[in-house]
């Protein structure tokens, strides 16, 4: 399986632990995989899930920010969320500019959240074993 980095593997392990309900959902898996990266991890301050609603409560969080407190993540990670939404429970925004859009992610992903996005598809397929 493809990690960015040992602490993304760390992060992901823990938030499989820390909710079990992701240890046989491929949905949360994969938000939780993109959620793990450490970009997005600490931008959430490793709390993605505040309402117990899922691996985006923080990215719905941001939203309910005025515009200069949601600044932190690049256009490359916002696409990245908004990816993990949409594989994790085909959300659709009230404002269009902030759906998954694959073409805007496509040319501005590097290799990295490139390779990010294909693993968060297997997850999502149900093609990785996750072992605890």
């Amino acid at each position: 399986m493809y990690f960015v980095n040992d602490e993304h593997q760390e992060n992901f392990e823990v938030l499989l632990k820390k909710y079990p309900v992701a240890q046989d959902d491929s949905q949360y898996q994969a938000g939780f995989y993109i959620v793990a990266h450490p970009v997005i991890f600490d931008h959430c301050n490793g709390n993605p899930v505040s309402d117990n609603h899922g691996p985006f409560d923080w990215y719905f969080d941001d939203l309910e920010k005025p515009n200069p407190y949601r600044a932190g993540l690049s256009s490359g990670f916002l696409y990245l969320a908004r990816t993990g939404l949409n594989l994790y429970n085909n959300h659709v925004h009230d404002e269009p500019f902030d759906n998954f859009s694959p073409y805007l992610a496509l040319g501005t992903w590097g290799d990295e959240l490139f390779r990010v996005f294909v693993e968060a598809c297997q997850l999502r397929r149900g093609r990785q074993i996750i072992q605890l």
